[in-house]
């Protein structure tokens, strides 16, 4: 009789790992509660809704680039699982996010304010707000979610966990508190206006300084460089569909004022969703550079388990996640738990499928020109998932609404 082999523990297995990084998307709820404490303010001052899902798609496109190379790189020896005295690369790699983070705010920053105004929702009065606010939101917010970043990964990967399933998510739900805390204190800096658009105008002149310091220091340094472009490439396109996104919540700004729990709960569903395309998406590049797959058929075949624990975890969170929301909101008027978890599963319900089809895609894609995977596929699956909630967000609505449930 043969041995029966070493036990595989619990912990190691997709769903267990997947249920702990969904976990903490419960964080982003209390983000979504800090937003909506300007629900008053939304009518009157669209732009903070109009800038909001753009800045949450940044930071996602940013940090996974930040995340997704990160894993890959300790799996291959590039970067050791150290803080101090660190490779090179893990240096570069921390420049090359910095400067993207500029580069790419303001770009969204522009067009954010274009298609805004193209709408009539804002006038020229507010270009200096698109402009300001999203490069310092999310300067802030990387110095501060870069070394919980790097301590995440590397805990993890020492204890034998895998980073390309626990990094981003983890991450991605952390984030939403640093950014969203962020952005709200630029937004108190803007409507408290006189010193406070002083302070502002000064930290956006800083992050242009050290920004242009740090892309001269590295001029020479190819992988900086290589970065760069492609991150730049597609957080900035990724960053157009945040602006739309921004658009449509905007737009919603009446019936957020009638169901206010939604907004609490608006970040829990774009950050899941995004959680379950990085799971399969990371996993998918790491499996590419190792050599273990060949084909998108293949892993198409192969991924329909790992596609389904992924899910079945994730449909259970989102009764978590409309609960939770139902306690944070629970003293705002006209929070019912019923229509919580209606919005949160119906979400859910419609959009994993997508969004699995399109990390498998993006990352065999992105492996296939010649492009580094891990610049590509995080940034497109946080767009893709951004506006694959947003766009259901409005349908599960209109479709509750008229069946007199909502």
């Amino acid at each position: 009789m043969s041995a029966p082999g070493p036990r595989r523990h619990f912990f190691d297995s997709i769903p267990a790992q997947t249920l702990i990084a969904l976990s903490f998307n419960i964080i982003s709820l209390f983000a979504g509660g800090l937003i909506s404490l300007f629900t008053p303010q939304f009518q009157a001052a669209s732009w903070i809704l109009a800038l909001f899902p753009p800045i949450l798609t940044i930071r996602g496109g940013i940090g996974g680039i930040f995340s997704g190379n990160l894993a890959t790189m300790l799996h291959l020896g590039f970067i050791k699982p150290q803080i101090r005295d660190n490779t090179p690369l893990y240096r570069q790699l921390i420049s090359a996010v910095f400067s993207i983070t500029l580069i790419d705010t303001l770009a969204m920053g522009l067009f954010s304010f274009t298609l805004n105004a193209a709408l009539g929702k804002v006038t020229l009065a507010h270009l200096p707000i698109f402009v300001v606010v999203p490069p310092v939101a999310c300067s802030l917010a990387m110095a501060l979610s870069i070394p919980l970043t790097s301590v995440i990964a590397i805990v993890t990967f020492r204890r034998g966990l895998d980073p390309d399933i626990l990094v981003y998510p983890i991450l991605a739900s952390v984030n939403d508190i640093v950014v969203t805390a962020a952005y709200v204190s630029t937004v108190l800096m803007v409507l408290g206006g006189g010193a406070y658009m002083i302070l502002l105008w000064t930290l956006f002149l800083a992050i242009i300084v050290a920004t242009a310091l740090i892309s001269w220091q590295n001029r020479r340094v190819k992988f900086f460089f290589q970065t760069i472009r492609e991150g730049t490439t597609v957080v900035i396109m990724s960053s157009l569909f945040g602006s739309v996104n921004g658009v449509f919540l905007s737009g919603l700004s009446a019936s957020l004022l009638r169901y206010p729990g939604v907004m609490v709960l608006y970040p829990a569903l774009t950050n899941a969703l995004g959680n379950i395309g990085s799971i399969i998406g990371s996993t998918t590049t790491t499996s590419l550079a190792l050599g273990y797959v060949r084909s998108l058929r293949e892993e198409v075949r192969e991924a329909a388990t790992k596609v389904l624990q992924i899910e079945a975890v994730a449909f259970g969170m989102h009764a978590v996640f409309a609960l939770t929301t139902y306690l944070i909101a629970y003293s705002t008027p006209r929070v019912s738990l019923g229509k919580l978890m209606e919005i949160a599963l119906l979400s859910n319900l419609t959009s994993f499928i997508p969004i699995s089809l399109v990390s498998l895609a993006v990352a065999h894609q992105a492996f296939k020109r010649g492009l580094n995977p891990d610049n590509v596929v995080i940034p497109v699956i946080t767009t893709m998932s951004d506006t694959t909630a947003t766009l259901t967000l409005i349908p599960v609505i209109m479709v509750l609404k008229g069946l007199g449930l909502i």
